[in-house]
């Protein structure tokens, strides 16, 4: 039956469904997430040795290194009175970190495991500047060394830690960024664009 106006329906334009999240996430990116929790349980382990570590050792150690200093004047500053001011607010400021770390690392770790393009940036800068900071206070510790500088004294196991924590950090920063992990982070993208915006057209 034709329109008595003259007016024709105009066809409407083909929509295809929205792409949908992935229902599993790659084991490269659920590795990765795994290593960032375990940075998390690191962050809490090195807290716990600053205040297990024997402050009374702490302070002797740190009193020998400055005294060994061909500087070192005892009528300008007192060792002993330095170490005692010393100590106590690097294991203040290490828990202070410390949790401040343990936070990142859950933030990130959850933030990466829904696929959140913005975190895996975010992860690789923090990342990045982790590394840049392992980095300089080894050479600095090295440096010290070798020129015979006073350098903080460090028990076995926070050295085996800082040797262990930018591995990890690497292993996760390549974890995030091989094609499986980018195909997710994509595809999840991409899902959560089109659920904004609505249908698209095919």
């Amino acid at each position: 039956m034709s329109d008595p106006y003259g007016y024709q329906q105009q066809p409407q334009p083909a929509y295809a469904a929205p792409p949908t999240v992935p229902a599993e996430r790659p084991k490269t990116l659920t590795y990765a997430v795994t290593g960032m929790w375990i940075g998390g349980l690191l962050s809490i382990v090195s807290t716990v040795f600053l205040f297990t570590m024997d402050t009374a050792e702490m302070k002797s150690l740190m009193v020998t290194e400055m005294e060994k200093q061909p500087t070192y004047d005892p009528s300008v500053f007192d060792a002993q009175e330095m170490a005692d001011v010393v100590v106590p607010i690097i294991q203040i400021g290490g828990a202070f970190f410390g949790v401040i770390a343990l936070g990142v690392w859950i933030w990130m770790a959850v933030m990466n495991g829904k696929g959140r393009n913005w975190a895996r940036i975010t992860a690789t800068v923090l990342g990045a500047l982790s590394l840049a900071g392992s980095l300089s206070s080894v050479a600095n510790i090295a440096g010290n060394a070798a020129l015979g500088g006073a350098t903080m004294p460090m028990p076995a196991a926070s050295v085996a830690l800082s040797v262990l924590d930018p591995l990890l950090v690497i292993a996760i920063l390549v974890l995030l960024w091989v094609a499986p992990s980018s195909a997710y982070f994509s595809a999840v993208g991409a899902a959560r664009r089109q659920q904004r915006t609505g249908y698209y057209a095919g």
